[in-house]
């Protein structure tokens, strides 16, 4: 959240159309502007096939012509704008405060779930090694709670009779977890 005395940042007006006020997509709408961009191309396609083969090949051209700059360039605009709208930075992290909660709030329940299973000692020193790169990547604000979260989880893996590695190195490759 922001300071009382600050005034919230400008947003542009594709920002407001097409994320809400925490930043988040409204993944609904852009759903709904898809589906109906390939309603309206596939129609005024067969449209203009129609047209065309009634001896008109013309209308052909003038339709792809329009539905290249009128539809298919600003779908492209919108895609362009959520893939560069909001990049993480290199060593990770970059989180809001909410999105940090989230995590720790995952992280959590995961290191909960796998208490007690078999390959649980495994579980939690990887859920522990997550925690404390959170820990590590975390804003100032957030730096408490994550070491919190982490030491909790590194507790459970300690009780668990996991040793707990907080290299780099240990960890798993991006984007695998324990099944």
């Amino acid at each position: 959240m922001e300071a009382p005395d600050r005034a919230p940042a400008r947003r542009s007006p594709f920002a407001r159309a097409f994320s809400d006020r925490n930043g988040d997509l409204r993944t609904t709408l852009l759903l709904g502007l898809v589906i109906g961009a390939v309603v309206i191309l596939g129609v005024g396609t067969y449209s203009a096939l129609l047209a065309a083969d009634a001896g008109s090949p013309g209308t052909l051209a003038i339709w792809v012509t329009a539905a290249f700059l009128f539809i298919k360039v600003p779908l492209l605009a919108v895609v362009w704008w959520i893939l560069a709208r909001k990049r993480d930075p290199v060593g990770g992290g970059g989180w809001s405060s909410r999105e940090c909660r989230e995590i720790l709030d995952y992280l959590e329940t995961q290191a909960r779930d796998c208490a007690g299973r078999p390959d649980a000692p495994e579980r939690l020193a990887y859920w522990a090694r997550e925690a404390w790169f959170v820990a590590d990547s975390a804003t100032d604000a957030d730096t408490p709670a994550a070491v919190d979260t982490a030491v909790l989880i590194e507790a459970m893996a300690s009780e668990a009779g996991a040793p707990v590695d907080r290299s780099r190195g240990a960890r798993r490759p991006t984007g695998t977890a324990p099944a």
